[in-house]
């Protein structure tokens, strides 16, 4: 965490009125979000980067933002035929778009370091203060920090962004502006560099442990200067356990790193059970004025890799439970608000998961702040590309000229996160089949360990069997297979020192991928393509084409609004968390069918998965003439199905069944339930009850309490439910919402996980599917009651409260 100190004088806090930033208190110091208040332009605009265009026109937004999520002129939606992307974009549109910003500095800014950070631009963003280009930043998923202190003035300033994501430019859905949070430090000449101090910890046992501190200190003044280095950490109750100080002379107009040990005794280690957290305090003086003062959040574990004894976190065995997942939070598009890359590692945590690989792009700081918090582990990967296109404007334009600074960013970001475990410096690249792909594996190997010697470097390979491939793989410290759980007992006899990992995996032959990773030393873990599902590559998960207007993915064993899937919970009993230990899914006929391409799915393989119904309920047609299968997950020895009461069959579950069991019934209306056994005694219990039409509306929220920060959430699920409150289902029952959100939020979104349905996700209008909408409503600054107002053509309203910045 990068932070800055503001001075408490009336002219500061003038000044941070007049930005109208958000202030957050981490530690002694303070940074300045840049998040509202920008002018935006879905469009080119000639001249807009000078002060003087005039902007008055231009929509007021809030970031992180995404344009491609909006709806388009004319129309109630934001899905386009005409999208050259087609499918992979989910039909949504990229284009140019620009930003400004005014900034309104005091008096003395001149005697000031300023900063201004983006977390991430997508893509290809210029950056323009008071009319002059300060730099051009092509990726769209790295930070960058520019110094732009001899572009500004005392009083008001511009900021203007162009941003520019022509299509195709990404292989899934990249959404399109400023996707991550902004930022603005204002810091003392003397201060620590804005990457801050890389942390480490060389030495951890449980009585133990070296913390190994490199700071970078920064002199941009005119004269040279002796300083202090307080370095403290400090427990999450904010107890010290350790101090070290350091003296620094300091040239003018140059930086000097400054190395210090700390030693902590009987550490609270960090780990997938106990994330233990401390935080790195550290002032900078000059004599006796703190001109900086830094606070960083890191955790103190050992971590290691071999062939014989697997991954090691703090000397114990992990298997890596692991899923896949994009950057995009569906009903938001790809606009990285903090707290929703945060439930999407908490959903990922509840569900059993205890690793992420950030495909195929740099993790957010939110999402690994929380994996962090929560004991995720994850695999931060750099790109999905090199030099090699595999699409006509996506990062392979920019490869060349920009691949060291977008790892250094990488690193700096993540090397302080004690989840972070694995560097990986590219997805299925193509260069692996090319003369020169060992090379420059290697060159990006290296540079990577030249930035962080702890973690290991890996990447995802798809290309085996060649001599060419084998060497690109042997550059590597540990490889990641996609879709290759054969190959991992052959190339453990070939390369008997070669870790191996699972980076992409079928959800529909989890058993399958999960018997070896389980079973041999070598292998460390699996991640299922996807965990949670997401925008682009429509259909993989659903269907053999995907026509206009299909949307999402449908691979996600966690749907785009936070529901488990059926394949979740078959996970769950694989991997025998004992989260449910049992579970029971009614299989839709074909003939059934509404989505495309259900009727003649054939064969369910690769992404695919069932289409499996968590209910059970009249279909209509021939479908409630047939016997339904019913298919039941269990860790249990033996399980039995009954329908009102009636016992259907009873069958052994075990490892030789693949943990699966399958009845055939004649459906009834009335309970369907199933019961688990160990040892011939019942332990567990799954039951529905066949709903009867419509009669409320049922309104769960996620979070009743939320920050005033304006950009904390909450999520509002809205089911419909009969007269006896069980959740309806059918198809044909659903019914239009409209959502009002009045007081202290704002809504900023709604989705219903149709993956064809032509709505909104912005204008507050969302039909149920399967009986199910989920709303966002994001906060406002100013504390107070927020109230949510649902209401459908034909049932009595609902509504719900939010406090924001109400204890």
């Amino acid at each position: 965490m990068k932070t800055i100190p503001i001075p408490c004088s009336r002219l500061w806090m003038t000044l941070l009125a007049m930005i109208g930033c958000c202030l957050v208190s981490l530690a002694n110091a303070e940074t300045i979000t840049l998040n509202d208040n920008w002018r935006f332009l879905r469009g080119d605009a000639a001249g807009a980067e000078q002060p003087s265009f005039d902007d008055t026109q231009w929509r007021q937004v809030r970031v992180p933002h995404d344009w491609s999520i909006e709806d388009l002129p004319g129309q109630t939606h934001p899905f386009s035929k005409d999208s050259i992307s087609k499918e992979t974009q989910g039909y949504m549109l990229g284009g140019v778009g620009w930003y400004r910003r005014t900034l309104s500095l005091p008096d003395d800014v001149a005697s000031k370091t300023v900063l201004l950070e983006f977390e991430a631009v997508y893509m290809d963003a210029q950056v323009w203060v008071n009319g002059q280009l300060v730099t051009r930043h092509p990726y769209g998923y790295t930070q960058f920090i520019l110094d732009v202190s001899k572009y500004l003035h005392a009083g008001d300033n511009i900021v203007a962004l162009r941003v520019d994501n022509p299509e195709p430019s990404s292989r899934w859905y990249s959404g399109s502006g400023i996707i991550r949070p902004a930022h603005l430090q204002i810091v003392d000449k003397v201060h620590v560099d804005p990457w801050g101090a890389a942390i480490t910890t060389p030495t951890v046992s449980a009585s133990r442990a070296k913390v190994h501190v490199a700071t970078p200190l920064i002199n941009a003044g005119d004269a040279s200067v002796a300083a202090r280095l307080i370095s403290r950490i400090v427990t999450a109750k904010g107890v010290e356990v350790a101090r070290k100080e350091a003296s620094a002379a300091l040239n003018a107009n140059a930086s000097q790193d400054i190395e210090q040990e700390l030693d902590v005794a009987k550490p609270a280690l960090w780990s997938t059970e106990a994330p233990n957290l401390y935080t790195l305090v550290q002032e900078v003086r000059i004599g006796d004025r703190v001109v900086d003062t830094r606070s960083t959040r890191f955790g103190i574990r050992s971590i290691s890799f071999d062939a014989k004894r697997g991954f090691l976190l703090n000397g114990k065995r992990v298997l890596l439970k692991g899923g896949n997942i994009h950057h995009d939070n569906y009903m938001l598009g790809a606009a990285g608000i903090p707290r929703a890359d945060a439930r999407k590692v908490e959903l990922m945590k509840a569900a059993g998961y205890n690793a992420i690989r950030s495909a195929h792009n740099p993790a957010s700081k939110a999402l690994l702040d929380a994996a962090d918090e929560l004991g995720i582990l994850v695999i931060d990967e750099a790109f999905d590309m090199w030099s090699v296109k595999k699409n006509k404007n996506d990062y392979a334009r920019f490869f060349k000229d920009n691949w060291q600074s977008d790892l250094r960013s990488m690193v700096a970001a993540g090397r302080n996160h004690p989840s972070v475990i694995l560097w990986s410096i590219g997805n299925e690249i193509p260069n692996m089949a090319l003369p020169a792909g060992a090379s420059e594996a290697q060159q990006l190997a290296e540079a990577v360990r030249s930035l962080d010697a702890t973690r290991p470097v890996t990447s995802s390979a798809h290309i085996f069997g060649f001599k060419g491939t084998d060497e690109f793989i042997n550059k590597l410290d540990v490889a990641g297979y996609n879709y290759n759980p054969d190959l991992y007992l052959d190339d453990h006899a070939k390369f008997p020192n070669r870790v191996i990992y699972g980076s992409e995996s079928f959800s529909a032959q989890a058993f399958n991928y999960w018997y070896p990773t389980d079973s041999m030393p070598w292998v460390i873990g699996d991640f299922v393509w996807a965990a949670v599902d997401y925008l682009g590559e429509a259909g993989i998960g659903w269907s053999t084409a995907s026509p206009y207007p299909w949307h999402l993915s449908m691979s996600g064993e966690i749907d785009a609004t936070g529901l488990l899937r059926p394949a979740a919970y078959y996970r769950q009993v694989v991997w025998k968390t004992g989260l449910h230990p049992l579970s029971a899914f009614i299989e839709v006929p074909f003939i059934e069918g509404t989505l495309p391409d259900r009727e003649t799915r054939g064969e369910i393989k690769g992404w695919e998965q069932r289409d499996l119904l968590d209910s059970w309920q009249a279909l209509g047609g021939r479908a409630d003439f047939y016997n339904r299968k019913v298919v039941v997950y269990s860790e249990n020895d033996e399980v039995e199905l009954f329908v009102n009461g009636i016992s259907k069959g009873r069958k052994h579950v075990d490892r030789a069944s693949e943990y699966t069991a399958e009845f055939s019934v004649r459906y009834k209306p009335g309970e369907l339930k199933v019961v688990g056994y160990n040892k011939g005694k019942p332990v567990s219990q799954w039951i529905y009850q066949t709903a009867d039409k419509p009669a409320a509306i049922r309104l769960t929220v996620d979070r009743s309490h939320i920050t005033a920060d304006g950009d904390d959430l909450a999520y509002i699920t809205a089911e419909l439910v009969d007269a006896k409150g069980v959740r309806v289902m059918r198809e044909k029952d659903d019914q239009p919402l409209t959502f009002k959100v009045s007081g202290a939020a704002v809504l900023a979104g709604v989705g219903n996980g149709n993956p064809v349905t032509l709505e909104s996700f912005r204008s507050g209008q969302r039909s149920t599917w399967r009986g199910r909408v989920v709303a966002v409503v994001r906060a406002n600054k100013t504390a107070g009651i927020s109230t949510v107002e649902v209401s459908a053509p034909s049932l009595p309203a609902a509504s719900a409260s939010i406090a924001v910045g109400i204890p």
